[in-house]
Formats: structure tokens, sequence, C-alpha cells
């Protein structure tokens, strides 16, 4: 079976793909695990997934890294402006030394480089990266993940208000393992080429007021939404003491949100899974769930 290789197989979203490629019979030893640092994925050499280092910031390591490889899933990394960009120019060229036939790769909903949202720009460019570079691709522009929607909003649950500085703007909120499940599809299937799919919920994205009535829902108490200027949600932030580059980047987000930049709705992940994905209200019940 042609190989498939993973960056970032360490981190949360790596580690799920493979998962879910196992799960589909998908041979162990027909999966590279390319990660920074091998230790972190010793579990997974151990069953016979094949572990290579390849560091975003080492071009050499990522060419050796995707040899032999047919379809490439690049998870974008955790840096932004700059950095982000000489991290992607160095694994698209890589993948195109290496003959890579095929990149899958995760960006974000409705890219543009002047979005708000501070990873947008970077996804942006970085699209437009792989259609120069020739090789097919497919990607998976993903919404935010309702793995974060605990931490963004969690403090609503212990005031009873959710002070957050968004308007009407609505999220499109998805779960982490139902976009590694809907990637596992993709890799293990062949129709996918040179196709953008938007991934996000299948019906009306979320409001912050069901957010705020999810979260209480979710704790067995009322919470409601107040709609707070951005300099009222900045010093809350400050009075936290969130480093500035933290407070800046959160502002910027909640910016995002009142500009709808992940007001989106689509029936394709839904379509790759071949099942209702997962809710909002469901998964902060989860999510929220005494330990």
């Amino acid at each position: 079976m042609a190989l498939i290789a993973v960056t970032g197989a360490s981190g949360k979203l790596g580690r799920a793909t493979i998962t879910f490629l196992l799960d589909r019979s998908v041979p162990a030893t027909s999966i590279v695990a390319v990660v920074r640092d091998p230790a972190k994925v010793a579990d997974l050499a151990g069953g016979d997934v094949q572990v290579r280092r390849g560091d975003y910031t080492d071009p050499a390591s990522l060419e050796t890294a995707f040899r032999g490889v047919e379809k490439l899933l690049f998870i974008s990394t955790s840096a932004l402006g700059e950095e982000r960009m000489l991290h992607h120019r160095n694994v698209v060229q890589a993948a195109r030394a290496a003959n890579v036939k095929h990149v899958i790769y995760t960006s974000v909903v409705s890219p543009s480089p002047t979005a708000k949202f501070a990873a947008s720009p970077g996804h942006f460019h970085t699209e437009a990266l792989i259609r120069e570079s020739g090789i097919a691709y497919t990607f998976f522009r993903n919404n935010l993940y309702l793995d974060i929607a605990p931490f963004m909003f969690g403090s609503a649950v212990a005031t009873g208000t959710l002070a957050y500085p968004a308007g009407n703007g609505r999220i499109g909120f998805i779960a982490r393992d139902d976009i590694a499940e809907a990637l596992a599809s993709v890799l293990t299937r062949g129709e996918h080429k040179n196709r953008e799919y938007p991934i996000t919920v299948s019906s009306a994205p979320y409001s912050m007021h069901d957010i705020a009535a999810a979260l209480g829902k979710a704790a067995g108490k009322k919470v409601t939404y107040s709609d707070v200027t951005p300099e009222v949600f900045r010093k809350a932030l400050e009075a936290q003491g969130l480093p500035p580059p933290a407070v800046s980047m959160t502002v910027g987000l909640a910016e995002a949100v009142r500009a709808g930049e992940f007001d989106a709705a689509s029936p394709e992940l839904e379509r790759f899974l071949g099942r209702p994905a997962i809710g909002l209200e469901p998964f902060l019940k989860k999510a929220l769930a005494p330990r």
C-alpha cells in the first residue's frame, strides 16, 4: 500500500488521525509519523508505524522524512506570521523535492490575507504555495475546534455571564476528533484531488446566545451573553495577568468572530463521517462534567 505521512504526528490532531487510519485497516507499516522529536511517539514505532524525524525549521530533515510518501497530511504549524510561512515553505518545497503526489492541508474556513483571525493570512498564502507547487492538493478549511470552547468561554460558568465582544457573530464549532476521522477518510480514498472543503457545522453556526445557553445546560445553571466592548474585554484579560501577546491574540479572535469569519455551514464534514458530527451541547456537557 502507498505510504501516507502525517506531519505534527505527536500533536492531538495528528495522533487522532493516525488512530483513525489504523481503524480503517491501513497497515501500520504504510503510515509515516513525521515528528520533530521521535521520542514523543515511541509507542507508535512500537506498533510498527514508521517514525521519521522531520522539523519544520530543517528542510533537509523534511525531504528525508517524505521520501517514498504518496499522500502527505500537512498539519499547519502553531507559529504565526513570517515564522509560519518559513515553516510552511519548507514543508511544501520538501514535498515537491521528495515527489509527494498529494498534499492534504489543514487550513481555516474562509482564509483571507486581510482577516482579523491571526492565523488566517498564513493559511491563505500557504494554500497559494501548494497550488503553485503543482502537487495535487486537498484543503480542509476547518472552523474553530469545539475543544477550545471551554477555554474560550469556561469562566462564564462561574460568573453566569458570557462577556465577549462578538456582537452577532456566529461560530461553526466542530470537534477535533471529527476532523481527524474525516481526514482519515480523505487519506484512504482517491477522489478528492484539487478540492477545497469547508469543514464546519452542517446547519446554522452557533450564536453567542447559543453558546451561553449550552454552557448553562452543561453546568446546570443559567448563563447569559453580554456583548461587551473590545476595550472592556481587553482590560479584563489584562487583569487576569495574561501576557500582552496572548491578550492581543484573544481580542483578535473575538474581533474575527464579530466580523463573521467563522460564520459558515456546510454538509461536507458529515458526508465524510457518514454520521452527524458531535454538537456543541453534548460536547460541552462531557467537557464540563465533574471529574
